[in-house]
């Protein structure tokens, strides 16, 4: 695969799934999306997760993939039914991420917690399982996404909570 062509399949699954995970951060709301319930006496995903901030995700991270359409439109050429695959990779990023809540929450990991490899890709995991159900991205995309999205991760956490945005550097 031509390099061109393999950067901007990369950055047609990166940009949803990035902006979405990114947007609660400036568009978050206050009620939580667990209506603040517990599961097994404990909450269900914690404070950190919002209703707003869960469908700002989702719209903010779809709307960045048909921006990111229409600066690169080849991107059709190469991924067929591209408007779906952005739409599931932006619900996908979400869901990862709520799944991750969800999990930290059950095994004891308080809302904000710093939780090494899982804090960095569950975005990424959902993305792209939920994205299955549109294309079977190629294992070389994959990889990149998940090797470069732990180091740009904590990179842009941490940039977020220098610049006053998120409460923890993680």
């Amino acid at each position: 695969m031509e390099f061109f062509i393999f950067l901007l399949i990369v950055f047609a699954y990166v940009v949803p799934m990035y902006v979405a995970n990114a947007a609660p951060i400036l568009i978050h709301g206050k009620k939580p999306l667990d209506f603040e319930k517990k599961f097994r006496g404990k909450r269900i995903l914690g404070k950190g997760k919002t209703i707003v901030g869960t469908l700002a995700g989702i719209i903010v991270g779809t709307i960045a993939g048909l921006l990111f359409s229409l600066i690169f439109p080849h991107v059709f050429d190469l991924i067929p039914n591209y408007y779906l695959l952005i739409f599931t990779l932006a619900i996908g990023a979400m869901l990862g991420d709520i799944v991750e809540s969800f999990i930290k929450r059950q095994v004891g990991i308080e809302s904000g917690s710093f939780c090494p490899l899982f804090d960095q890709i569950d975005f990424i995991v959902g993305g792209f399982v939920l994205s299955l159900i549109i294309r079977i991205p190629e294992i070389e995309i994959v990889l990149l996404v998940f090797i470069t999205t732990i180091f740009a991760h904590l990179f842009f956490n941490a940039l977020s909570f220098k610049l006053g945005l998120k409460k923890v550097p993680w």
